[in-house]
């Protein structure tokens, strides 16, 4: 399918991103591709005429190519995936597992996108469901993880945690997180979850500084349902979803996590496989072009 228009998501906090988005539109531009850029982001960049409200943005573009670090591909992850559309992600932040382009591969890169010279792939995502009083009162869609936290000076919280309706445990903890592969190295990472291949579809939780120490990382399967049960009467808790959106829950609220329907479609090169990744971005030490006989 011939490219014909591009929608940007962009993270304007960064100058250099900003800088990124009027190169990208200058070079489109010259291929005769329509540009959109998602809200009013446009004026930041000096073209308010390419403007796209939100509603209206998925309708009109082929790819979206997001210019930040992981939040910001994150947010237009979750953006395309209600429509199919892929997303491309240039990595203008700090470790990028997501965002693997660099600045100083961005016109190869999209010369490649342009004679359509890439692959796609399917990222698993979550269905986060907070259901109060037998009543579902908010609906989410993550790409990395849910995250159920205390406040800052709450006490520790406890989650009476079930898969398919079976009760496993009851953490005492700051908090719990559930999430993808793709998560894996994100926050469950940093509260000693396991890393866990993306192409391995399943879910990890990951209890947040634990009350005792048997409580571990539990990887679960893709169809299986999570049931979290708020029961600790603190009142700063909250929900969050790869932490960009919150939802401040109550007691005996549950949360109830399952796989999506819907599919994060992350455009890659294929020049890097996810071990050599890993090798780079937590600088493991070793021989690096060392091969098995």
């Amino acid at each position: 399918m011939k490219l014909n228009s591009v929608g940007l998501v962009v993270n304007y906090d960064k100058e250099k991103a900003r800088e990124t988005a009027y190169q990208i539109i200058n070079w489109l531009g010259s291929k005769s591709i329509k540009v959109y850029i998602e809200g009013k982001g446009g004026e930041l960049v000096g073209r308010k005429d390419l403007n796209c409200p939100l509603e209206k943005f998925l309708n009109k573009v082929d790819i979206v190519i997001s210019l930040g670090g992981d939040g910001t591909l994150l947010k237009a992850a979750r953006l395309a995936a209600f429509a199919d559309i892929p997303v491309f992600g240039v990595n203008l932040g700090g470790l990028g597992f997501l965002t693997q382009i660099g600045i100083e591969d961005l016109e190869k890169s999209l010369e490649r996108l342009y004679r359509e010279r890439y692959f796609l792939d399917e990222r698993m995502m979550l269905d986060c469901s907070v259901k109060r009083k037998d009543n579902v009162i908010k609906k989410l869609v993550a790409l990395n993880d849910v995250v159920i936290s205390k406040g800052a000076f709450a006490r520790i919280i406890s989650l009476a945690t079930y898969v398919n309706n079976d009760y496993v445990i009851t953490y005492s903890a700051d908090g719990l997180v559930v999430s993808t592969s793709t998560g894996s190295t994100a926050y469950s990472l940093s509260a000693g979850g396991p890393i866990v291949n993306p192409n391995i579809n399943s879910m990890i939780l990951t209890p947040i500084c634990p009350h005792t120490l048997s409580a571990r990382p539990l990887i679960i399967g893709e169809n299986d349902k999570v049931k979290i049960v708020l029961e600790s009467s603190e009142e700063e808790v909250m929900v969050t979803i790869d932490g960009q959106e919150g939802f401040t829950l109550k007691t005996k609220d549950e949360l109830l996590v399952k796989k999506s329907n819907y599919k994060a479609l992350l455009i890659t090169f294929k020049e890097k496989s996810f071990y050599a990744i890993l090798r780079e971005k937590l600088r493991w030490s070793g021989q690096i072009n060392k091969q098995l006989n």
